[in-house]
């Protein structure tokens, strides 16, 4: 008797960490499909970097779990508002801006810090904006502060697969300047060892956008709460999480209850 008393207590230890993972509240996150790091990785069908180690972080400390759903940059906003996925990450209201007219989303309070920036060759530093006539940049992305010039006819765009294709394209004159996230071609000019002169440099003088990543949603406000939350509750780990990766410290305003407009 005494024997299947300690059976059963066996098997329950056994089935009880299963029933707890079964408990989880499961939600889909979709990433970018691309090298984007230092900020995160998403490709090979998988989600690595600062974004994966930040939301992983957060699940672990809410009891929820994320499955994380690579898919192009194009397809992202659209996955979101068709609600194919729960969670969009990166996001920004400003991106896409025409496919978000009448869409009911909810952003998180900034998590991390971008620049979008027109980065030239050594060269080129300094020039005026007039002299670029075509731009670069990376399938998918809109250049934000370029707008305007686009607009009016004075720019062509010229996208590229991938942000390698796009810093030999500029470095070879192929096109005038490249628009992306600064961080980003930095460390690619690193990895490809193309970080020394002739190499290309970011002109503060020529049209940039500071801005933040954040995490959306249409479907799941009250995790964004939750989530904005754990951001300033876990400062300091959030701080950590950050400096891992070599990425700037955003700070979470004081009354993480106020969306973002």
């Amino acid at each position: 008797m005494r024997g299947l008393i300690w059976l059963g207590l066996w098997l329950c230890s056994l089935t009880a960490p299963l029933a707890e993972e079964v408990s989880l509240q499961r939600y889909v996150v979709g990433v970018e499909n691309i090298d984007y790091r230092p900020y995160h990785d998403g490709r090979n069908a998988g989600f690595e970097g600062f974004g994966r180690e930040l939301l992983d972080a957060f699940a672990a400390a809410e009891g929820l779990a994320f499955d994380y759903q690579p898919l192009p940059v194009a397809r992202l906003l659209p996955s979101l508002l068709d609600g194919r996925i729960d969670f969009k990450y990166p996001d920004d209201p400003h991106w896409q801006p025409q496919q978000r007219l009448g869409a009911v989303l909810h952003y998180s309070q900034p998590v991390v810090e971008s620049l979008d920036g027109t980065l030239v060759p050594d060269g080129a530093l300094g020039q005026p904006a007039s002299r670029i006539q075509q731009l670069g940049t990376v399938v998918g992305f809109t250049p934000v502060a370029w707008l305007d010039a686009l607009g009016e006819g004075r720019l062509m765009l010229r996208e590229n697969a991938d942000f390698t294709a796009l810093i030999r394209q500029t470095l070879i004159g192929r096109v005038d300047a490249a628009y992306a996230n600064v961080a980003v071609v930095q460390y690619q000019l690193r990895e490809l060892g193309l970080d020394s002169a002739p190499t290309l440099r970011f002109d503060p003088q020529l049209p940039h956008l500071r801005g933040d990543y954040r995490l959306s949603t249409s479907r799941h406000p009250d995790i964004l709460e939750r989530f904005d939350r754990w951001m300033l509750d876990e400062a300091e780990q959030v701080f950590a999480i950050k400096a891992r990766h070599g990425l700037p410290d955003t700070q979470i305003p004081a009354d993480p209850a106020h969306p973002f407009p």
